[in-house]
Protein backbone atom coordinates (compact mmCIF):
# COMPACT_ATOMS: atom_id res chain seq x y z
CA UNK A 1 0.00 0.00 0.00
CA UNK A 2 2.62 2.60 1.01
CA UNK A 3 5.45 1.30 -1.15
CA UNK A 4 4.78 3.91 -3.85
CA UNK A 5 4.87 6.65 -1.22
CA UNK A 6 8.12 5.29 0.20
CA UNK A 7 9.51 5.01 -3.32
CA UNK A 8 9.15 8.76 -3.81
CA UNK A 9 11.35 9.54 -0.80
CA UNK A 10 13.89 6.81 -1.50
CA UNK A 11 14.17 8.04 -5.09
CA UNK A 12 14.52 11.70 -4.15
CA UNK A 13 17.15 10.91 -1.53
CA UNK A 14 19.04 8.80 -4.07
CA UNK A 15 19.03 11.78 -6.43
CA UNK A 16 20.38 14.02 -3.65
CA UNK A 17 23.16 11.52 -2.88
CA UNK A 18 24.03 11.31 -6.58
CA UNK A 19 24.13 15.11 -6.90
CA UNK A 20 26.43 15.38 -3.88
CA UNK A 21 28.74 12.69 -5.32
CA UNK A 22 28.82 14.40 -8.70
CA UNK A 23 29.66 17.68 -6.97
CA UNK A 24 32.69 16.04 -5.33
CA UNK A 25 33.80 14.69 -8.70
CA UNK A 26 33.27 18.09 -10.37
CA UNK A 27 35.47 19.81 -7.80
CA UNK A 28 38.12 17.04 -7.96
CA UNK A 29 38.37 17.45 -11.74
CA UNK A 30 38.47 21.24 -11.46
CA UNK A 31 41.28 21.12 -8.88
CA UNK A 32 43.09 18.07 -10.28
CA UNK A 33 42.82 16.16 -7.00
CA UNK A 34 42.42 12.39 -7.26
CA UNK A 35 42.50 11.30 -3.62
CA UNK A 36 41.86 13.23 -0.43
CA UNK A 37 41.00 16.90 -0.43
CA UNK A 38 44.30 18.31 -1.67
CA UNK A 39 44.06 20.72 1.25
CA UNK A 40 41.16 22.44 -0.54
CA UNK A 41 38.49 23.68 1.83
CA UNK A 42 35.94 23.63 -0.99
CA UNK A 43 36.66 19.97 -1.79
CA UNK A 44 36.82 19.04 1.89
CA UNK A 45 33.38 20.55 2.46
CA UNK A 46 31.92 18.82 -0.61
CA UNK A 47 33.34 15.48 0.59
CA UNK A 48 31.82 16.02 4.04
CA UNK A 49 28.44 17.01 2.58
CA UNK A 50 28.37 13.73 0.62
CA UNK A 51 29.79 11.67 3.48
CA UNK A 52 27.44 13.10 6.06
CA UNK A 53 24.49 12.37 3.79
CA UNK A 54 25.68 8.78 3.41
CA UNK A 55 26.02 8.48 7.20
CA UNK A 56 22.42 9.49 7.92
CA UNK A 57 20.19 8.78 4.93
CA UNK A 58 20.41 4.97 4.59
CA UNK A 59 19.41 4.30 8.21
CA UNK A 60 16.56 6.79 8.06
CA UNK A 61 15.29 5.21 4.84
CA UNK A 62 15.58 1.74 6.39
CA UNK A 63 13.44 2.96 9.29
CA UNK A 64 10.90 4.43 6.87
CA UNK A 65 10.84 1.14 4.98
CA UNK A 66 10.06 -0.82 8.13
CA UNK A 67 7.39 1.72 9.13
CA UNK A 68 5.84 1.33 5.69
CA UNK A 69 5.81 -2.44 6.13
CA UNK A 70 4.05 -2.02 9.49
CA UNK A 71 1.30 -0.07 7.75
CA UNK A 72 2.12 3.47 8.85
CA UNK A 73 -0.09 5.86 6.89
CA UNK A 74 1.12 7.43 3.68
CA UNK A 75 0.68 10.87 5.25
CA UNK A 76 3.25 10.06 7.97
CA UNK A 77 5.63 8.53 5.43
CA UNK A 78 5.37 11.74 3.38
CA UNK A 79 5.99 13.92 6.45
CA UNK A 80 8.99 11.88 7.57
CA UNK A 81 10.40 11.41 4.07
CA UNK A 82 9.95 15.08 3.20
CA UNK A 83 11.52 16.12 6.49
CA UNK A 84 14.51 13.88 5.87
CA UNK A 85 15.05 15.29 2.38
CA UNK A 86 14.65 18.88 3.60
CA UNK A 87 17.08 18.33 6.46
CA UNK A 88 19.67 16.71 4.23
CA UNK A 89 19.41 19.46 1.58
CA UNK A 90 19.75 22.23 4.16
CA UNK A 91 22.70 20.51 5.79
CA UNK A 92 24.50 19.91 2.50
CA UNK A 93 24.01 23.53 1.42
CA UNK A 94 25.13 24.81 4.81
CA UNK A 95 28.21 22.63 5.18
CA UNK A 96 29.50 23.79 1.78
CA UNK A 97 29.14 27.47 2.74
CA UNK A 98 32.65 28.79 3.32
CA UNK A 99 31.56 32.24 4.51
CA UNK A 100 30.94 31.24 8.11
CA UNK A 101 32.08 28.41 10.37
CA UNK A 102 28.57 27.27 11.31
CA UNK A 103 25.99 28.40 8.74
CA UNK A 104 22.34 28.44 9.83
CA UNK A 105 21.15 26.02 7.09
CA UNK A 106 23.64 23.45 8.36
CA UNK A 107 22.40 23.78 11.93
CA UNK A 108 18.73 23.70 10.93
CA UNK A 109 19.37 20.74 8.61
CA UNK A 110 21.04 18.81 11.43
CA UNK A 111 18.18 19.47 13.84
CA UNK A 112 15.59 18.44 11.25
CA UNK A 113 17.54 15.25 10.48
CA UNK A 114 17.89 14.42 14.18
CA UNK A 115 14.18 15.10 14.67
CA UNK A 116 13.34 12.69 11.86
CA UNK A 117 15.72 10.08 13.32
CA UNK A 118 14.11 10.44 16.74
CA UNK A 119 10.58 10.27 15.29
CA UNK A 120 11.32 7.22 13.16
CA UNK A 121 13.04 5.44 16.07
CA UNK A 122 10.19 6.24 18.44
CA UNK A 123 7.54 5.11 15.97
CA UNK A 124 9.42 1.86 15.33
CA UNK A 125 9.66 1.09 19.04
CA UNK A 126 6.05 2.07 19.81
CA UNK A 127 4.68 0.09 16.86
CA UNK A 128 6.88 -2.88 17.81
CA UNK A 129 5.84 -2.85 21.46
CA UNK A 130 2.20 -2.43 20.38
CA UNK A 131 2.37 -5.69 18.47
CA UNK A 132 2.83 -7.82 21.63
Amino acid sequence: MGSETLGIWVGLNLFLTLMLALNVTRIRVKLGVGIGSGESEQLDRAIRAHGNNIEYTPLALLGLTILTLTGLSNMFIHILGGGLLLGRILHSVGIQNTETALPLPRVIGNFITWGIFFSVALLLVVRGVGSF
